[in-house]
Formats: structure tokens, sequence, C-alpha cells
């Protein structure tokens, strides 16, 4: 216990340090999530330059920031938290992914694939390590602490992806990889507006449900670009060859994700922050099913085993109100307190897709069915 204090301990004086001593770029980046502005300081004009650009829909002008973060480019703590404890991962999710370190001033998170260190740090978060190979992992942390924001604040957290049609706004959600983003690409062809490609978070507002997203981009997986022409632009003709020449369910597995711009994409209209919840898409098909893709009718009421696929930890980042961060014990989604979920979504319409992975077939019985809502 001893020696876990000291290290603490000697951590935290580090960063501080390094802190002190860093030389930040003379501007900083300013952000309007939802109700709270951020500002994003960096000793890196590369990073900024790429933060500009991902986030140029929601850059603001306003200077008097709700938040503060940082981003340091340096390679003095890479190797920091290997021998850390590891975040629990789901059953289905295998290898290291993020490792702990408990502080009185925040929580420690270790990216152990890319040697990020992220420091959830009660007044002023930091993440310092090889920035500019992994600006995704910075662009995470700073959605993550307007995420944290609104759980604070009695929202709830889900696993989806989600847009607006004819007005309607509709949440999808499914296991990872089961094309949660790709059905909703395929919907945005008769949609409005995009959402949230992965996260969504919901409360009730004047007697209805507001689902609010993450200005995210859609990661889009190299099977969804080479089989819509509307994406082609993301990936090189020789890079669409080779993947056409891969078998399909390799090419489905494929962990390679590629940015889309929906406003670049889709029109420059495209994102909305938030929409009125109309009805919930689940995925509960299988890719080597031989029964046709059919849609159930149902509510998470009355179907509870359904809510599995919507629910969503927060992660080892979030704290409440108090400061107090989830435990290891708390981490998994099945540990979650589930009443606050059917008591704002549990009347929802809610639609199950079943039967074989069809995504024409599925945007064509969602579009039927979302006219009788």
């Amino acid at each position: 216990m001893k020696s876990t204090m000291n290290s603490t301990q000697q951590l935290t004086s580090q960063l501080e340090a390094t802190r002190g001593n860093t030389v930040w770029q003379s501007s900083s980046l300013f952000l309007t999530l939802a109700d709270q502005v951020f500002e994003i300081q960096t000793n890196s004009a590369i990073l900024l330059t790429e933060l500009k650009r991902y986030f140029k829909n929601v850059v603001t002008h306003t200077q008097d920031p709700d938040c503060r973060i940082q981003a340091i480019e340096s390679d003095e703590f890479n190797l920091v938290g290997k021998d850390w404890a590891n975040w629990p991962r789901p059953l289905s999710k295998s290898g290291r992914k993020d490792a702990i370190l408990e502080s009185p001033l925040g929580r420690f998170v270790y990216k152990v694939k890319t040697g990020m260190l992220l420091w959830q740090h009660s007044d002023v978060p930091l993440c310092i390590g090889p920035v500019e190979a992994h600006p995704n992992q910075v662009i995470n942390f700073i959605l993550t602490q307007s995420l944290n924001h609104h759980l604070r604040q009695g929202w709830l957290l889900g696993h989806c992806a989600a847009l607006e049609i004819q007005g309607k706004g509709l949440a999808i959600a499914g296991l990872s990889g089961g094309g949660k983003s790709t059905l909703m690409l395929h919907l945005m062809e008769m949609g409005e507006h995009f959402i949230s490609n992965d996260r969504l978070v919901f409360e009730t507002q004047n007697s209805q449900v507001v689902m609010r997203g993450i200005p995210k981009h859609p990661r889009i997986n190299p099977g969804t670009i080479v089989h819509n022409p509307r994406l082609h632009g993301l990936i090189s003709e020789q890079q669409k060859q080779d993947y056409l020449a891969m078998p399909q369910e390799a090419l489905r597995q494929l962990e390679h994700k590629f940015d889309a711009d929906v406003n670049e994409i889709y029109g420059s209209n495209c994102y909305k922050p938030e929409a009125q919840l109309s009805a919930l898409v689940v995925l509960n098909w299988q890719g080597n099913s031989e029964q046709a893709t059919a849609l159930r009718q149902t509510t998470l009421k009355d179907s509870p085993e359904l809510l599995a696929a919507i629910i969503k930890s927060p992660g080892p980042f979030y704290a409440d109100a108090d400061g107090r961060f989830l435990s290891f014990e708390q981490a998994l989604e099945e540990k979650l307190e589930t009443a606050p979920y059917f008591q704002k979504l549990g009347d929802i319409p809610c639609w199950e897709l079943t039967g074989k992975i069809d995504f024409h077939e599925a945007s064509q019985l969602v579009l039927k069915q979302l006219e009788k809502v």
C-alpha cells in the first residue's frame, strides 16, 4: 500500500511539473458541446490543427470555458502504467485495454496499446503521451468530459447510433459489430439528420424523451464503405479492390475504421445535436442465420432482455458529482441499475430485428414501421 501511495505521489508531482514546464500553443481551441464550453490547450501544433478540423462544426469564439482540458505531446510517461491493474472488459472482449491507478486528485487511466496516459483530474483533465499519433484518443477524452457532465445531470447513457427521419428520432442499438452504424448510414439515405454514431444520452423533458448525441464522426469499417458508393471517397481505388477481394466474413470482422464527416458526405446541415426519441431499434440478428430478416414490435417493458443491447457503462473516467469513480465491481453493464432505463425508455416503441443480416431489407422494414409512429 505504501509503495502504491509513493508511486501515486511521485507520478502526480512529475505530471504537475511537466504541466508547469510545458510551452503551450499561443491559442487555445474552444468548443461548445451542448450547454458547456470547453477549452483545449496543447503544446502540439499538429494536434491543434487536427482537433480544429475534427471539431469544426462545434468550434466557438466564446472564451469563457466551463472546463479546460490539456493535451501534451511527450514520451516521458509512455510505459508508466504497464503494471497497473486492468480495468474489467466484457467477456466478448479480449486483451488489455485500460489500466488504472487511483489518485486523490483523480484517476489515472493508461492506454495499454498506445502508451497514452489520461488523468481524469478533478480540476483540469490531462492527456499526455503520443497525442499526435493518436488524436482519436484525445478526441474521445474531450467528449468523455461532456458525457460525464450529462450523466451527473441525470441523463442515461446508451450504446446507440441515432438519426432523424421525417422529423422522427430513431436510436439503433446492438452488440458491438452488430451493424448499428451501418444500418444508420443506410437509413441516412432517406434521413434528414445524423445525431450520433455510438453513444447517446437520454433524458425526459416536457413529458418527451430527448436523445442527445456525442459529436463524434461515424467510424466506418471497410465492409460498409465498399458497398456504399457515397462512402467510396473515404478510401483509395486500390484499397477498395483489396477489400472486395477479401472473403465476406473476414471483411465484416476487419477492425480498421475510417472517419466520415457527415456534413461533407450528406450535406452541410446533416449533423444535429439532439432530437425527440420516437423509437428504438435493437439488432438481434445473426450473420450465419438462414431466416429472413424480420421486425418484431415490442417495448423494453415487454421485452426487458433487449435492454442489454442498449445499456452502457460510463467506464473508468466517470466520477459522480462528489468525485466518486466507478469501482471495478461496478464496471460491467450487468452491474448497472436498470430501473431508470425502464422508467425513461420502457414505453418507447422498440423494434427488434432478427434473422439474417440484411441492411437493405432492414431499412425497408424500419421505414415502413416508422410511418405508423
